[in-house]
């Protein structure tokens, strides 16, 4: 490392770099190993007695690959081969699903390869600003034949000149920036729906439902005692409802925003993000 240590970069980089390095591959290890909360017959149980439907984004139905019954927010993945609970998604990174048992360990994985990305577009600015020193350019001056006068050069003209002269510090850089910035906005999206006490497969839900109340389609029943905090049922138009329509309204209430329905699977945003860092233990039967 010829730029280590450098009027900018004190020795000790020399020992944060590889633990650095270090940590981010045994994060990435920890994520691409650690079981995501495959359901058997052993554990289905549990998971049907932690995770309660919802009748709206979850009904009881049976898993037709895996013969078991589909605990509410858990997901069948044909590339896992199994029905994984509370299923965020399947993560091309680290070759699995991301679910109740791994959402930690992912979220662990993308915070350090955030960091690490800003930590190596910090060392390559930093290289870049000692070469200034070094190659004097803080003392250079910019000719222009256009008007014969000279002006100190500037700290981007400057920057620029460096990174023609060299790319390879000035490439990992860039590419360090932009791998952090779109990580970063990943991981903030994340926790934006992890806060939110829904995963990545029911935003799609969500995103279903919310068309259907747009498009009328949504009713929810008031007239039967209801056992859990939600019980909403979607119906479809059809010329046979449109003739009984008297006897929907009766029965049912049409749902005109997002707002009437509850998400019952939403203990507020701490207790959410809690639940996803200290999961609970549902692979005992």
């Amino acid at each position: 490392m010829p730029y280590i240590p450098g009027i900018y970069l004190h020795p000790l980089h020399l020992f944060i770099i590889p633990v650095e390095i270090v940590w981010l591959y045994a994060s990435y290890y920890i994520a691409c190993t650690a079981e995501p909360g495959t359901i058997t017959k052993n554990n289905v149980q549990s998971y049907l007695d932690h995770f309660p439907y919802d009748h709206l984004l979850y009904q009881p139905k049976e898993c037709r690959t895996c013969k078991l019954q589909k605990p509410a927010r858990s997901k069948h993945c044909s590339m896992c081969k199994a029905c994984i609970g509370k299923s965020d998604h399947h993560c091309a990174w680290i070759n699995r699903c991301v679910g109740v048992n791994n959402h930690r360990y992912f979220f662990f994985f993308l915070f350090t390869l955030t960091q690490l990305c800003t930590y190596g577009a910090y060392l390559c600015f930093q290289v870049y600003r000692g070469l200034i020193i070094e190659w004097g350019l803080d003392k250079a001056f910019v000719y222009d034949h256009r008007t014969g006068t000279q002006s100190p050069i500037t700290f981007r003209k400057a920057m620029l000149y460096i990174l023609h002269r060299d790319r390879i510090i000035g490439a990992i850089g860039i590419l360090a920036i932009v791998v952090a910035v779109v990580v970063f906005i990943f991981t903030v999206y994340q926790l934006y729906l992890a806060g939110r006490g829904i995963t990545t497969n029911e935003a799609f839900k969500w995103d279903v439902i919310e068309e259907d109340i747009q498009r009328g389609l949504l009713w929810q029943h008031e007239e039967e005692p209801l056992e859990k905090p939600c019980q909403s049922a979607r119906k479809r138009t059809s010329s046979k409802a449109a003739k009984d329509a008297s006897s929907i309204t009766k029965k049912a209430r049409q749902v005109t925003s997002l707002e009437e329905l509850d998400n019952i699977y939403d203990a507020g945003f701490f207790r959410n993000l809690l639940d996803i860092f200290i999961p609970p233990q549902l692979d005992k039967p």
